[in-house]
């Protein structure tokens, strides 16, 4: 997002290879009494830093499904950059010892930071430390439901190719595309007809026909189509929360020849 805001040479197929609900991966310490997202308002709440696809996305859930300010938190970050943050956020490198990867958890095991949110699992969720927690405790149905409700199932990333390389292979761009739609293809036909031989989880099958009555047989879509209201809620989040000067139109990302190539 911030990289097409700047103009740079860059132009993407609608493939998107990783997606991920954020709102399992917002961490609490267990005593700062915090039970509810508005509670994070007035709160110290550390990332790691203010342009990650993953804070983007938990924040802008935050502050339009939760109706939380988020003028309103003291941010802390383990990496701060001057540019790309809206303006009223305020934001501090956070201090501690201990490398950036590590030293989030340890404050919040501390008590020095009442939340994380988080690109990943802390160390210390994994471990089941009884000093942090996640915010939403059924954290499965809480996205179910924002699912339900807003229609977003988070990107994090998506392909992208230097345009001098598409303008020496024109077709390069449509052959990936199609290429990245078998393999996940084949991907989820292992998925669907799987036993514990390939993925050791007995109801994995189950779990994927679940998925598919709550989100529809194309819920991992590789065209426009299908991403419209999660390209839209992108690029108003990260002009909203400052990583772009002006909402950015997401058709100007694609290629053209693979923003309409049919299929899903």
């Amino acid at each position: 997002m911030r990289a097409y805001a700047q103009g740079a040479p860059h132009i993407s197929i609608p493939a998107f290879p990783n997606r991920k609900f954020r709102l399992a991966y917002i961490f609490v310490n267990s005593k700062a009494g915090i039970e509810t997202a508005k509670d994070l308002e007035g709160r110290r709440v550390g990332i790691m830093q203010w342009d990650n696809t993953a804070g983007v996305w938990a924040r802008g859930a935050l502050q339009h499904y939760y109706g939380v300010d988020l003028k309103g938190i003291h941010w802390l970050a383990a990496r701060v950059k001057k540019e790309g943050v809206a303006e009223g956020i305020r934001i501090e490198k956070v201090a501690g010892d201990g490398d950036a990867d590590h030293l989030l958890d340890n404050l919040l095991l501390a008590g020095k930071i009442d939340a994380v949110i988080g690109p990943n699992l802390l160390p210390p969720i994994s471990a089941r430390d009884p000093r942090t927690r996640r915010l939403f405790r059924d954290y499965r149905a809480e996205e179910q439901n924002y699912f339900r409700k807003t229609g977003i199932f988070p990107t994090s990333h998506i392909v992208t190719l230097k345009r001098e390389f598409v303008d020496r292979h024109s077709q390069a761009p449509v052959a990936l595309l199609k290429a990245f739609r078998k393999s996940r293809d084949v991907a989820f036909e292992r998925l669907e007809g799987s036993d514990p031989q390939v993925i050791a989880y007995s109801w994995i099958a189950a779990a994927v026909t679940e998925q598919r009555e709550l989100m529809g047989e194309n819920y991992w879509a590789y065209n426009i189509e299908n991403n419209r209201t999660v390209l839209e809620a992108m690029t108003q989040y990260a002009h909203e929360q400052g990583l772009s000067p002006s909402r950015i139109d997401y058709m100007t990302f694609f290629q053209p020849e693979a923003a309409g190539c049919p299929g899903v």
